[in-house]
């Protein structure tokens, strides 16, 4: 019979709609707290975890289950161990990537010597993934993100009660395949997990008084990068077996701890200057990584993990002439005329640049996730009303070598200018009273630039790319 695979939403991605709503209806049952996630990287050498005995918790159990995240290098030579057990005599369950492929082996051999094996070449390089490999007393399946990816008919049990489950690598005969890249969130059960409980595994960490979790190493324990040293045993989290460490450097950023994945909904948010920022009606004052638990409508327990920063805004403004320019290409733009210590709307303004129409002082309120007002600057002389300046148009934008400027009608004395983004002049071009003129900026460094018409006593201002 084919078999569908289950359906899986990917949670480790900015908040979608979908889940804001959902957030926001469960937001009276989160409490936040600081989150410390590290991994475990591994040099595809010699690094790996051991447990003695390992092969214990599993035995003459109708089902078991694996589960990790991983971030396999691309770089990885040979075949890559990635977490289980193997004697290729009575006991295998084992995740494996394939020599120098994106393909992963998950494999059961049961204590009567028979084995059944899956293959996925589904695997990412040097991005964050969950894997698990079930097997439920009749079947093998393997999970890629919390969805199905394969299944296959399988039977019998695993007696032996003395392999080695390892973490990083496996052994078969004298050879000893290591994992290049880093781990997370390593588990291991003496139940068959449902499709539901690994779609949770996928979204959200692992919880440790899960019914059947028989080992567990979540990987935090060091300084991310740091002189770690001194620790010599990976803590199971369950508090059966801690895993020997064997081969790592345990300094610097690998072969070490380092900084882990976000596992859950990953929200970024800014705090700005003189501001607070609430979550879960706590007032949050400090840069920081916080953390929410919520149990959504599948049952998980998921977490949103927010990520607040300082937020910075760049108000900074370069003035040619009566045309004022905010540095910040990325931002929405207000500009305002300043008066002592009050600021009057200028209706309309809202571009990244300004053409002042009369003397005055100006500012430009700058929003990039925060909002700050820039310093006021000095227009002393203007032209006459930009509205009888004519209109032009610029092609081909972006440009390359050439770029052509065409004005709607003729003026005289045309001049144009070409400002960078900090507002020096770069370039200089007389078009008299002609209306069309093609400028070489071939000369210009990549990158976006303004260029400003001056004639019959005006200015105007427009943006172009050069590429």
């Amino acid at each position: 019979m084919d078999r569908l695979p289950t359906k899986t939403i990917t949670m480790r991605t900015p908040l979608c709609s979908l889940y804001l709503a959902l957030f926001a209806s469960l937001w009276p049952s989160l409490s936040p707290q600081a989150q410390d996630q590290n991994a475990l990287d591994f040099d595809g050498i010699d690094d790996v975890v051991t447990v003695e005995n390992g092969s214990a918790p599993i035995a003459d159990a109708s089902g078991f289950s694996l589960s990790c995240w991983l971030k396999p290098s691309d770089s990885g030579l040979g075949h890559n161990g990635i977490a289980g057990l193997r004697d290729e005599v009575e006991a295998d369950f084992y995740l494996l990537r394939l020599d120098g492929t994106n393909s992963v082996e998950g494999r059961f051999r049961n204590s009567e010597g028979m084995a059944f094996t899956l293959v996925y070449t589904g695997l990412d390089f040097d991005s964050w993934q969950h894997l698990a490999l079930v097997y439920n007393g009749s079947e093998l399946l393997l999970y890629h993100n919390g969805v199905e990816v394969a299944f296959a008919a399988a039977s019998g049990i695993i007696t032996s009660t003395t392999g080695t489950f390892r973490v990083g690598g496996l052994v078969y005969n004298s050879d000893n395949f290591s994992f290049t890249g880093q781990l997370d969130e390593v588990g291991l059960w003496s139940i068959a997990l449902s499709s539901e409980d690994v779609e949770c595994l996928a979204s959200s960490p692992m919880d440790e008084t899960s019914a059947g979790l028989e080992l567990y190493f979540d990987m935090d324990q060091g300084v991310a990068g740091g002189d770690n040293t001194a620790i010599s045993t990976l803590t199971d989290q369950i508090g059966n077996t801690d895993g020997e460490l064997q081969g790592f450097g345990l300094t610097g950023g690998s072969s070490n701890f380092v900084t882990g994945p976000v596992i859950g909904v990953a929200v970024e948010a800014p705090l700005c200057d003189g501001s607070t920022y609430v979550f879960n009606g706590q007032t949050l004052t400090t840069p920081g990584t916080y953390t929410a638990t919520f149990t959504s409508s599948s049952g998980c327990d998921s977490t949103v993990v927010l990520v607040l920063f300082q937020g910075e805004v760049n108000t900074n403004v370069v003035q040619n002439g009566a045309t004022l320019i905010a540095t910040d290409a990325t931002a929405d733009w207000q500009w305002f005329q300043c008066d002592r210590s009050m600021y009057t709307l200028v209706p309309g303004a809202t571009a990244q640049y300004y053409v002042a129409t009369e003397v005055g002082s100006y500012a430009v309120q700058v929003t990039d996730g925060c909002v700050a007002m820039s310093d006021c600057y000095n227009v002393t002389s203007i032209g006459i009303e930009e509205r009888e300046l004519p209109l032009f148009t610029l092609a081909p934008v972006p440009a390359t070598d050439v770029l052509n400027v065409e004005l709607t009608r003729a003026a005289r004395n045309a001049q144009l200018t070409v400002l960078d983004m900090t507002g020096r002049e770069v370039l200089r071009r007389n078009l008299g009273s002609d209306r069309k003129a093609r400028v070489d900026v071939s000369s210009l460094v990549p990158g976006g630039y303004f260029i400003r018409l001056q004639a019959d006593g005006a200015a105007r201002v427009a943006r172009f790319v050069r590429e």
